[in-house]
């Protein structure tokens, strides 16, 4: 789904070691997951057009902790 916005998978893991981005679900190291819905509303989101155009000078009032939400699965079932 990320890849119908223009941002490939590099892109989202920059965004991620950075602090930003969308929301995600990390089951493992190694293993990172996007929701749909999450993906869909973060990317809608006009506060992160700044982002999305290359720019990441425009995220320089938000945050760390905005835009992004780990998760991790405490189910061995996940």
């Amino acid at each position: 789904m990320a890849r119908q916005y223009g941002v490939s998978a590099t892109q989202l893991r920059q965004w991620r070691q950075r602090g930003i981005g969308p929301e995600y679900f990390q089951f493992t190291a190694r293993t990172i997951s996007y929701s749909d819905d999450y993906l869909r509303d973060w990317f809608n989101d006009p506060k992160n057009a700044g982002l999305l155009a290359g720019n990441l000078s425009g995220s320089a009032g938000t945050s760390r902790a905005e835009g992004r939400v780990s998760h991790q699965s405490t189910s061995p079932n996940r």
